[in-house]
């Protein structure tokens, strides 16, 4: 065994040094939240539109209503979520704490490879290593630190949970109208890419014979006429 792969060999083995939650790690909770955001993203042209809302939950005004209501809701509340996590407290020891108080039940762990600068999945046999020494970590902590640090991350988890359990409570609805509609969302979003590739390649569509403006009048050309009546 050549020196790379002892290091490699030596740094898989102590990945259990630096475990995070696969599900509870504050990189992948900002990651959900952002799919979340998008999604909700993608079917707002249904906003104004009550008739087309009404068609897609097979007819049910009611439930129709209860839905765009409880969208809006979950939106706002998805966004606020998200720039709490960008300006609030957040603690450095947040990715420790999951694996401290033995959240295995959360997907498992993952433990960071310091040759590859990365993380890895840890072996079940490995879990109560990786809880040992996030706990042996978080007891170095003041037990005013200590209990900082665990009302934050209990506090983001709460919310976190709510969150993701009240979009999988809808996820049904918004793939139905996210699954109609990713046609025309597709299109729309690829003119408006193409709008600023002409605009800045046009100088302020100055030059209207350029090869730019030209693809963007096509694309607009090929829209079909009921995306222009909705």
């Amino acid at each position: 065994m050549g020196i790379e792969e002892k290091k490699a060999f030596r740094a898989k083995q102590l990945r259990y040094k630096k475990p995070i939650s696969r599900c509870l790690n504050l990189e992948h909770i900002q990651s959900e939240i952002w799919d979340m955001i998008s999604a909700c993203e993608d079917i707002h042209w249904y906003d104004n539109d009550q008739e087309s809302l009404v068609n897609a939950l097979d007819g049910d005004e009611d439930e129709a209503y209860e839905f765009k209501m409880a969208f809006s809701d979950l939106e706002a509340e998805l966004e606020q979520f998200q720039e709490d996590l960008d300006n609030a407290y957040v603690p450095d020891y947040f990715d420790l704490f999951f694996p401290a108080v033995k959240a295995g039940f959360a997907g498992g762990y993952l433990g960071f490879d310091q040759y590859e600068g990365d993380y890895y999945g840890l072996e079940p046999y490995e879990y109560s290593y990786a809880e040992d020494e996030a706990a042996k970590k978080l007891t170095g902590l003041t037990k005013k630190e200590l209990l900082e640090t665990a009302g934050a991350c209990m506090k983001i988890f709460s919310q976190y949970t709510a969150l993701r359990y009240r979009y999988d409570c809808m996820e049904a609805a918004i793939e139905i109208l996210r699954g109609e509609n990713m046609e025309r969302i597709k299109v729309v979003k690829g003119i408006e890419e193409q709008y600023q590739i002409a605009e800045k390649a046009s100088h302020g569509f100055i030059y209207r014979y350029e090869k730019e403006v030209i693809k963007l009048n096509s694309m607009l050309d090929q829209v079909p006429q009921e995306y222009w009546i909705q």
